[in-house]
């Protein structure tokens, strides 16, 4: 008796990773296929998750960090009806998610992997205290990266530029937005701690890297039911920069504040720069946000 093909569904993003050369849908589809699943397609510029076949043993995301955070977003909005494990093909620029996971570059050696594969529960992290409860795969917070987001959707886009090129860019910007960039008062009670202090970053992590491949806190990890709070105050702008320079002569260097853990905080913010994940947050209120992680929502192939 011939044996049933599993039944995999790819959620690919076009233009992802705009700049590189991207691999053609009907290539993957093919690739797919040679290593044995029946695979279906839809373009995540659509309604990605409506064609769910109920037998797919796996949901496939090509794309970067952006496309994953969509597509996630949407399972979540259904309350996860379509849930089943994720494979990641990551063809963005930074990939934070998927480099925080070990997860290859090389397409081949990837889709080879998944018939050997392990699943790595994934939290996610829930803010409450917005127009409405938001939630985050890579991080969420205050200060330098969300200026920089800012920063660089203001720019004029260079179609000529290659994913390495940008995020160069964006580590330049970084690093002449921490020289002036004047910080704000924050107040975080999170277990037995208070913290009152003015800050020019703060980020709640699930993942170890942000923005730029930066990698602010090495302990991350999103399945451990914990989120690791990076704060860099006024005082310490210097750690910051020297930091940055660093990273910006490609040496492999340490982030040199070392991260809170916890399981859940609450933050009140006097400024006005805020993101959620690469999503800038246009109409925060200075109000009082709670901040805690949902253990293994989802599961990763690894």
């Amino acid at each position: 008796m011939k044996k049933m093909r599993k039944i995999v569904h790819l959620v690919y993003n076009p233009n992802a990773g705009e700049g590189q050369k991207q691999q053609p849908k009907e290539d993957l589809i093919s690739m797919i296929e040679a290593s044995g699943y029946d695979c279906v397609y839809s373009s995540s510029k659509k309604k990605a998750l409506k064609a769910i076949d109920p037998e797919s043993v796996l949901i496939i995301i090509a794309g970067g960090d952006g496309t994953v955070r969509k597509m996630v977003m949407k399972l979540l909005n259904k309350k996860l009806k379509h849930k089943r494990p994720i494979a990641l093909l990551p063809f963005g620029t930074a990939n934070n998610i998927a480099n925080s996971l070990g997860i290859p570059k090389d397409i081949t050696l990837n889709i080879a992997s998944w018939k050997d594969h392990t699943l790595k529960k994934f939290d996610v992290g829930q803010v409450l205290g917005l127009d409405r409860t938001r939630y985050f795969l890579e991080s969420f917070g205050f200060g330098l990266f969300p200026k920089l987001i800012k920063v660089i959707q203001n720019k004029k886009k260079d179609d000529t530029q290659t994913p390495e090129d940008e995020l160069t860019m964006a580590l330049e910007e970084l690093r002449t937005l921490t020289k002036s960039y004047e910080g704000a008062l924050f107040r975080i009670e999170l277990d037995d701690q208070v913290i009152e202090e003015n800050c020019i970053l703060l980020e709640v992590m699930n993942i170890s890297s942000l923005g730029p491949n930066l990698n602010l806190s090495n302990e991350a990890d999103p399945s451990d039911g914990y989120l690791d709070v990076v704060i860099v105050p006024v005082s310490q702008r210097e750690l910051m920069e020297r930091y940055l320079e660093q990273r910006s002569e490609e040496k492999e260097v340490v982030f040199p504040i070392k991260a809170l853990r916890t399981k859940k905080l609450t933050i009140s913010y006097q400024g006005t720069d805020v993101h959620i994940d690469d999503e800038l947050i246009e109409d925060y209120k200075m109000v009082k946000l709670n901040i805690s992680v949902l253990d293994n929502l989802l599961e990763i192939v690894t």
